[in-house]
């Protein structure tokens, strides 16, 4: 039996989802400087990554019965979710060091 990975990627997606949301609360409402709001957009698009991986690491949860569909759709999901993560790093270092 394979280790079912969608298991773990839908809820830490979601929280992941969750703090994206909460980083473009508090820039939104800390006050938007030039580079913040390129900051802000850059985290509405990576909430939309942890929305995709979320999503389909519910549907490989539904399609357990057919593994192929199951298997592909999770593999997706890992992706989609290891992506967010690395552009969430790449937001977080532009945030904190003031790139822009």
């Amino acid at each position: 039996m394979r280790p079912i990975l969608s298991q773990h990627i839908l809820p830490n997606s979601s929280m992941m989802l969750g703090v994206c949301m909460t980083v473009i609360s508090i820039i939104k409402v800390v006050g938007v400087r030039h580079g913040q709001n390129k900051i802000a957009e850059a985290f509405a698009l990576d909430s939309v990554l942890f929305l995709t991986s979320a999503v389909l690491s519910y549907a490989s949860m539904r399609f357990e019965a057919r593994t192929e569909h199951s298997a592909t759709l999770e593999k997706l999901a890992d992706v989609s979710f290891v992506v967010g993560l690395l552009f969430m790093t790449v937001a977080g270092f532009v945030l904190a060091y003031e790139f822009f």
